[in-house]
C-alpha cells in the first residue's frame, strides 16, 4: 500500500514527489539541432533516467525512440527521417571529437542520435543497427567530469545521457544552451538526492 501511495504522490512529469516538483523550472526552448534519443525500454520506468528531461527541455527538437521491447524489432528508419546532418553520439573507437574544427568541417544543422541505457546497452545500439553503423560517431572532448550522482559511473568521465547531450549541444549550438540545460540538471540532481535521503546534498 505504501508503494502505491508513493506513486500517486509523484508528479508524472518530473517524477519527483509532488511537494518537490520541479516542473516550474522546466523552461522549454528551441535550438537548430535535432536530437533523437534511443532509449532502452528498461529505462522508461526509472525515475533516474535523464533522457526524459532532454525531451522535456527540447520538446520541439527531440524525440524518444524505444528499443528492447520483448517481441519487437527496433526500427531505425523513423529515426533517420529526422532532418539534419546525422551523427551518432557515443565514444566509439572511431568517434570524432566535437570541437571548433569539427564544426568547420561538418556544418549544420545537425541531427544528433544519442543512445540511452546503461553503458553496455548504449554501446550495442550502433553495433546492432546497420544504418547507425554507417553514420560517423562523435564524442565529447576529454576532461568533462560527470555531475550525475544518482547512479555510479564506471569512470568519472562517463557522463549521463543528459550531460552528454548538453555538452554536445553546447559545442554545436553555443555555451548558453549547455548552461540552460545544466542549470536545470544540477537542480534536478540535488532535489532528487534530497528526495531520497531527506538531507541536503553537500555539493
Amino acid at each position: 500500500m505504501q508503494k502505491r501511495a508513493g506513486i500517486r504522490d509523484r508528479c508524472p512529469s518530473c517524477r519527483l514527489n509532488n511537494n518537490l516538483c520541479l516542473c516550474e523550472h522546466i523552461s522549454p526552448f528551441e535550438i537548430k539541432t535535432n536530437v533523437s534519443l534511443i532509449v532502452h525500454v528498461s529505462e522508461l520506468k526509472l525515475t533516474s533516467n535523464t533522457a526524459w528531461f532532454v525531451n522535456k527541455l527540447l520538446p520541439e527538437n527531440s524525440q524518444i525512440f524505444v528499443r528492447g521491447r520483448v517481441g519487437e524489432n527496433f526500427e531505425a528508419a523513423p529515426v533517420m527521417e529526422t532532418t539534419g546532418n546525422p551523427f551518432f553520439l557515443y565514444p566509439h573507437e572511431d568517434a570524432i571529437e566535437l570541437n571548433a574544427e569539427f564544426k568547420e568541417k561538418h556544418p549544420g544543422p545537425y541531427h544528433l542520435i544519442v543512445p540511452d541505457g546503461n553503458w553496455h546497452q548504449a554501446r550495442r545500439v550502433r553495433k546492432r543497427e546497420e544504418v547507425f553503423r554507417s553514420l560517423p560517431a562523435v564524442k565529447l572532448p576529454a576532461g568533462i567530469l560527470g555531475e550525475y550522482r544518482l547512479r555510479k559511473a564506471p569512470q568519472p568521465e562517463w557522463v549521463s545521457t543528459f550531460e552528454a547531450a548538453a555538452y554536445a549541444l553546447g559545442i554545436l549550438e553555443g555555451e548558453d544552451v549547455r548552461e540552460r540545460m545544466m542549470s536545470f540538471f544540477r537542480l534536478w540532481v540535488r532535489t532528487s538526492i534530497f528526495n531520497r535521503t531527506k538531507k541536503e546534498p553537500d555539493f
